[in-house]
């Protein structure tokens, strides 16, 4: 029986992650928790120039060892030795850590997904490890569907929502207002460029009675 797996979005801004691998496949999951806003720790003996030249990476070029865990909230293995990638997965199993090790999901407690980013929208794509590289496409075929309107669309949203919040006190009405911004007419604006979504946005608020959003 496949495995199950449960989704879920993390947030790790402020929170220190250790990376175990020091090579290309480790660069991109340092990128990858990096841009999420964690700070990363890297532990192997060597380490490509790429990971070497991150700024705010802490590099250490020896061999892990069990206490590198500690004070680490989500650990990632990603050498080329399984049977090391295997002792950290047992190690964090070990102290309630959550560890994935790449390409290796019976050693996983999590699995990274492939993720399609459109500005503040993301939208992650998982075939439970049974088929990365369709993962993959299906991820390539989303980005075509959903290209750079989306992020100028949910951006204006973003801004919106926080003027209806402080504007409108009914939360009925803030729903109705709310409702109307995601309709598709405002995502054609948002297509036409950033002037013709301000201009709609401004003329759906004023139906509703609002005026004088910055």
């Amino acid at each position: 029986m496949p495995e199950t797996w449960y989704p879920i979005f993390l947030k790790l801004t402020g929170r220190t992650c250790l990376v175990v691998g020091g090579g290309e496949v480790a660069l991109r999951k340092t990128e990858a928790l990096c841009d999420a806003g964690a700070s990363v720790r890297v532990v192997a003996p060597q380490a490509c120039g790429d990971l070497l030249r991150m700024k705010n990476v802490d590099v250490a070029l020896r061999p892990y060892e069990t206490k590198d865990l500690a004070g680490i909230a989500l650990v990632i293995a990603a050498t080329d030795d399984a049977a090391l990638n295997a002792r950290v997965a047992a190690d964090c199993t070990a102290q309630g850590l959550w560890c994935n090790v790449v390409d290796d999901p019976a050693h996983c407690d999590f699995i990274l997904p492939s993720v399609m980013r459109q500005g503040p929208l993301m939208i992650a794509v998982s075939t439970s490890g049974a088929g990365p590289t369709v993962a993959a496409k299906i991820r390539r075929d989303l980005e075509e569907q959903f290209g750079p309107a989306w992020a100028e669309w949910l951006a204006a949203l973003a801004e919106t929502r926080r003027f209806v919040q402080d504007s409108v006190p009914d939360a009925a009405e803030r729903h109705k207002i709310f409702h109307r911004l995601a309709e598709d007419d405002i995502l054609a604006a948002a297509r036409e460029g950033a002037d013709q979504l301000r201009s709609k946005i401004t003329d759906v608020l004023g139906r509703f009675g609002l005026k004088g959003q910055k």
